[in-house]
């Protein structure tokens, strides 16, 4: 990735990549259209890439109020679509990217990933007392943010030549905004060779609300007797009951998901395509997770889905039969995710082909796209 650039306003290239932060690759979303990248390089040997969020996040700290930065950094983000004139090809994802495409030359193609369906979509509270009450006055306050950038949002999703959903429930949510088709192409997530050796913790990543803290904490307290082991970036949980071990954010996998039994996902939003429950099921650990969203494509079977995932009850009675259950679904759950990643090899395979076929042939029509 030596050829990205930090802003490519004033540098026209092949492909322009819109992304919070790509250069620094944080988070999956980056991660995979990395991967993405690399494959159509391979296939297009020379092709020039720059990379470009027009300063919208400097690389030592998050932008506050992210959608009212969004608005006033919008002649910034204007500039930027107008220097990319001359690129074959811009793939873009993040919230700068509906104000960057529309404002994009008619003849620039682009393919458009939707990763999450923050903002755009759905916006939940699951905060309780003062917090709650806090981004209660939040969510009013930004609402004319919110409703501009949905309006621009759905004309970047019908100006797009290709968009990229990452699982079968955002395809829909796409196809319920703007009438238009996604292809699915989900995420790539490691696979151990053989299952991790089985431990006797149950795992979580994250603790928030919108997580599912308040449900762990209830689980720990409800099965005294059992550890669990809870990974975050800033550690929010409060009350925290004696059998709960707080631990930092672990890149590794490896080391995520060992001396795990059981991996919860108690997730109260709608995640787009769960990664976490991949990975752990790559590495021979089981997932108990909401059924919301798009986890359940992730999680095979209905004794690992929890329908009624708002409900602390709900998940005391599921978590005993899966803890139960874990002891010997190591191997097939690794399958499983096996199986889940051959899909996605072969997905992106003709994703490489479609962004190919951009840079070579240029934009559909118009009425196709």
């Amino acid at each position: 990735m030596a050829t990205l650039l930090q802003d490519a306003a004033m540098t026209p290239a092949d492909v322009l990549l819109v992304t919070r932060q790509f250069a620094q690759r944080w988070g999956g979303a980056e991660h995979s259209i990395a991967e993405v990248l690399a494959e159509l390089t391979a296939a297009r040997p020379g092709l020039r890439c720059t990379v470009t969020d027009a300063g919208f996040d400097p690389p030592d700290r998050l932008q506050p109020l992210p959608l009212v930065a969004l608005a006033r950094h919008r002649k910034r983000l204007l500039a930027a679509a107008a220097g990319a004139h001359g690129s074959r090809l811009v793939m873009a994802q993040s919230l700068v990217a509906p104000t960057l495409i529309n404002a994009l030359p008619e003849r620039v193609p682009v393919a458009y990933f939707l990763r999450d369906v923050a903002y755009w979509d759905q916006w939940p509270n699951n905060e309780s007392g003062l917090r709650r009450v806090a981004k209660t006055a939040y969510r009013l306050a930004l609402a004319p943010f919110v409703g501009l950038f949905r309006r621009e949002n759905r004309r970047a999703l019908r100006r797009a030549d290709l968009v990229v959903a990452n699982s079968s429930f955002m395809a829909e949510r796409i196809r319920a905004v703007c009438d238009r088709d996604a292809l699915v192409v989900f995420p790539r997530t490691p696979v151990a060779e053989t299952p991790l050796a089985p431990g006797d913790l149950v795992g979580m990543a994250g603790d928030g609300a919108d997580k599912g803290g308040a449900i762990v904490r209830a689980l720990a307290r409800n099965f005294p007797d059992l550890r669990f082991r809870v990974h975050s970036r800033k550690p929010r949980l409060d009350d925290v009951p004696a059998n709960v071990i707080a631990a930092p954010w672990e890149h590794a996998p490896d080391r995520l998901y060992s001396g795990l039994r059981l991996m919860l996902m108690p997730s109260q939003v709608a995640e787009a395509y769960g990664r976490v429950a991949l990975e752990a099921q790559g590495h021979g650990v089981p997932v108990l997770a909401s059924s919301v969203g798009g986890l359940p494509e992730n999680v095979p079977g209905s004794l690992w889905r929890v329908p009624d995932y708002r409900s602390t009850e709900a998940w005391i009675r599921a978590f005993g039969p899966a803890w139960q259950a874990a002891a010997v679904a190591r191997g097939g759950v690794h399958a499983f995710a096996v199986n889940r990643r051959r899909e996605a090899d072969r997905q992106h395979r003709d994703l490489i082909g479609r962004l190919a076929a951009l840079i070579d042939h240029g934009r559909v029509r118009t009425e196709d796209a």
